[in-house]
């Protein structure tokens, strides 16, 4: 292995517009359930977890928007908040999800889509915890990636290298 390569802590332009595709979509279909459900099938539980679920696409929409546009570069840390978001995120849809479950077995309810359909609830509540989950990895990653630069900078000027962003054009 040479000396020379270095390891790029950014993360891929491909992986960004995959998170950004998803995310957009996993909004579009929170809001899409919120209403269908809501209004429609009158399951009113499933409707308010498809909405949260459409939330917390949304904020993971909006962390990789902002990674994206160099937002974090003045404060990275703020990331952690939005990590720390996630785990809530996260149980809650795994409470729900418990909770709902424990309801619908109880009950000895089938699958039904008009009115209390708790089955159904319960899918909207793994999709809460599916986009709480995202939202965790999305900002843990884009944390790292700033660590990552932030320690080969440092790395670089205790030994007196020239920055890896300074030596682009110097190839030879």
């Amino acid at each position: 292995m040479e000396g020379n390569v270095r390891y790029s802590p950014q993360v891929s332009s491909c992986s960004i517009k995959v998170r950004l595709v998803l995310s957009s979509i996993g909004v579009a279909v929170g809001l899409i359930v919120f209403f269908f459900f809501s209004f429609h099938y009158r399951n009113y539980n499933a409707g308010l977890w498809g909405l949260v679920s459409g939330l917390a696409a949304g904020l993971a929409l909006g962390v990789t928007i902002a990674y994206s546009k160099h937002v974090w570069d003045g404060n990275p840390r703020q990331l952690k908040n939005f990590m720390l978001t996630g785990c809530f995120i996260q149980l809650a849809g795994i409470c729900g999800f418990v909770a709902y479950l424990v309801l619908a077995i109880s009950k000895n309810q089938d699958l039904i889509e008009y009115g209390d359909g708790y089955y159904l609830t319960t899918v909207w509540c793994f999709m809460t915890w599916k986009w709480g989950f995202a939202l965790l990895m999305y900002s843990r990653t884009f944390l790292r990636s700033y660590q990552e630069k932030e320690s080969l900078i440092q790395g670089e000027e205790a030994f007196g290298n020239k920055s890896a962003y300074d030596s682009v054009g110097d190839k030879q």
